[in-house]
């Protein structure tokens, strides 16, 4: 399977700029002090990466001395947003992970391919492949070159973190970045968000509900946050058994947000109403046929 999805790779979704010889990889070495070099990435020998220039031979590189290897990775993003769009998920993870999988033994170096590894953690966050997802975001964590990359994946594994139903290890994490304070109006809407994912996992219903309501009211104007906000809200609904009030969130979502994630999401959860509905008639059948 691997080989065929490799094959569509190299079909038109994902264009490997690689070397000419099979096991090097076309980059360019950054060092510290701004000294760069561009060439290939012949090798790696343990904590040696072997990079040559073509004028000389190779010279070894303690890769931890490595500022970042910047590889010519020619990778369709216009495909990948038209693949998210159509929430191709599955399929964009296999052909990244085929069309990355010559640099696993660089991973380690901060490189340019952090920006394919952030799709990877959403997208594993989205096919509920939680560890995975939290894996790569705590790496990512790490990377300190770009801020807004590393708010993202704190984002995410607070996310993975309560979606697999990991109370304790959310709440440590939560107080650890500071978002179990000053949950106030203005707060940023992914804080309240998560805030309200947690306190959902944690049944409190009306506290998830408070938090999930100022996600709603002060943040109408980015859509980032306001779809999985009106979906949490229907999600609150269903657990309080006001299926009428979460069905009614449910036709919003469907009119506002045709062919998205969260309108997925929302049919879903529409059959589960129907089918509490069900069971709650049923039971009260027997009730009143047992008076």
């Amino acid at each position: 399977m691997k080989k065929s999805v490799f094959s569509f790779a190299l079909a038109g979704v994902f264009i490997l700029g690689v070397a000419s010889e099979a096991a090097s990889l076309q980059a360019e070495l950054i060092m510290p002090g701004g000294r760069s070099w561009k060439g290939l990435v012949v090798s790696r020998d343990g904590d040696w990466v072997e990079f040559s220039t073509g004028a000389t031979k190779p010279i070894r590189v303690g890769a931890d001395t490595i500022e970042e290897l910047v590889f010519e990775v020619n990778i369709d993003q216009e495909k990948i947003n038209e693949m998210n769009r159509n929430r191709e998920y599955e399929r964009i993870i296999a052909a990244l992970d085929s069309a990355l999988e010559p640099y696993a033994e660089y991973s380690d170096i901060p490189s340019n391919l952090v920006k394919y590894n952030s799709i990877l953690m959403e997208l594993h966050y989205k096919t509920k492949n939680y560890d995975k997802a939290l894996e790569i975001a705590q790496k990512i964590a790490m990377d300190e070159r770009d801020p807004e990359l590393q708010d993202q994946s704190r984002v995410y594994q607070a996310l993975s973190l309560i979606d697999a139903g990991r109370s304790e290890a959310a709440e440590e994490l939560l107080a650890e970045f500071g978002w179990d304070q000053d949950l106030s109006d203005d707060s940023s809407p992914q804080k309240l968000y998560i805030a309200a994912k947690l306190m959902v996992l944690k049944e409190r219903y009306a506290d998830a509900m408070e938090l999930v309501a100022k996600v709603v009211a002060f943040n109408s104007q980015d859509p980032e946050w306001m779809q999985p906000a009106e979906l949490l809200c229907a999600e609150v609904y269903t657990e309080l058994g006001m299926y009428d009030s979460a069905e009614e969130v449910i036709r919003e979502i469907s009119l506002l947000y045709k062919n998205t994630n969260e309108d997925d999401l929302a049919q879903q959860l529409k059959i589960r109403i129907e089918e509490l509905r069900a069971e709650k008639e049923l039971i009260e059948s027997t009730e009143s046929e047992e008076v």
